[in-house]
C-alpha cells in the first residue's frame, strides 16, 4: 500500500493531480484525461502518461466509462484515490496559544497589504495556492475569510459594508458564519464563474468542515476577523 506521507509529487505532477482532483469535486465522475489535457494545455497523450504514473503512486485509480460518441465503446477515466483526497485534505491541527493567533493576524494582514496592488484573481489564486499548505485549522478559515474580503474590496465600500453587516443577522457564530460566506461565495460564483467556481465548491466544503471542529472561542475570533476588516 501506499503511504500518502511517502509520495514526492513534482509541480508538474501536482499540478496533473490538482487539476484531475478538481473536475472530480465538481461533477463526481471518473474524468477523461482529454479533459485534463485541455485544461491544462497539453497534449492528451502527455496527460494520459502523466496520469498513468499518478496512478502507479496510487494517487489516481482507473475505470472504463461508455463513450457516448461511438456505440460500444468504452475509454479510460481516472478517479483520485482516497491518499489523492488525504493530500488535499489533510488534518489540521488546533492553534496552540493567543500568540501563534497574533501571528496569524500579521501574518495575514501584511498578505492581504500585499496582494491590494495586484489584479483581484492573481491575488485570489495566490492566497489560495498558499492555503494547500496551512496545518492550522483556525488559520486556514481565516485565509479563507480573506479570499472573501478581497473580493468584497473590489465591489465598493457600500456593498463590503452590507454584506460584512450581514453577519449580526444571528448571534450566533456558526449562522454568522453561513450567511456571510454563503453570500459572498454567491456574488464570485455570479462574477468569475468557471475561472473558480469548481475550487470554491471544494473550499467552502473545506471550510465548514473545519469550522465545525472550532470551539467558541475561535468561532468569536473570526467573526471579529470579519468584522475588522
Amino acid at each position: 500500500m501506499v503511504v500518502a506521507a511517502t509520495i514526492s509529487l513534482t509541480k508538474r505532477r501536482r499540478e496533473f493531480l490538482d487539476q484531475i482532483w478538481r473536475q472530480y469535486q465538481t461533477t463526481n465522475l471518473p474524468v477523461h484525461y482529454s479533459d485534463v489535457a485541455e485544461a491544462i494545455g497539453v497534449s492528451k497523450w502527455t496527460a494520459y502518461d502523466v496520469l498513468k504514473t499518478l496512478e502507479s503512486q496510487g494517487l489516481l485509480k482507473r475505470t472504463y466509462a461508455v463513450n457516448e460518441n461511438e456505440t460500444g465503446r468504452s475509454v479510460v477515466v481516472f478517479s483520485p484515490t482516497e491518499i489523492a483526497d488525504h493530500l488535499f485534505k489533510k488534518e489540521r491541527r488546533e492553534i496552540s496559544n493567543q500568540d501563534e493567533w497574533e501571528e496569524v493576524l500579521n501574518k495575514v494582514s501584511e498578505l492581504m497589504e500585499n496582494q491590494q496592488n495586484l489584479p483581484l484573481m492573481d491575488a485570489i489564486n495566490y492566497i489560495l495556492e498558499l492555503m494547500k499548505h496551512v496545518e492550522v485549522k483556525l488559520e486556514f478559515c481565516v485565509y479563507f475569510l480573506c479570499v472573501l474580503i478581497l473580493f468584497l474590496n473590489s465591489l465598493g465600500d457600500s456593498i463590503k459594508h452590507l454584506t460584512v453587516n450581514m453577519v449580526n443577522a444571528s448571534e450566533e457564530a456558526k449562522v454568522q458564519l453561513t450567511v456571510f460566506v454563503g453570500a459572498v461565495v454567491g456574488m464570485i460564483i455570479q462574477s468569475v464563474g468557471e475561472e473558480l467556481s469548481p475550487e470554491m465548491i471544494s473550499l467552502v466544503q473545506q471550510f465548514f468542515d473545519n469550522v465545525n471542529q472550532l470551539n467558541t472561542a475561535e468561532l468569536d475570533l473570526l467573526i471579529e476577523f470579519i468584522k475588522q476588516r
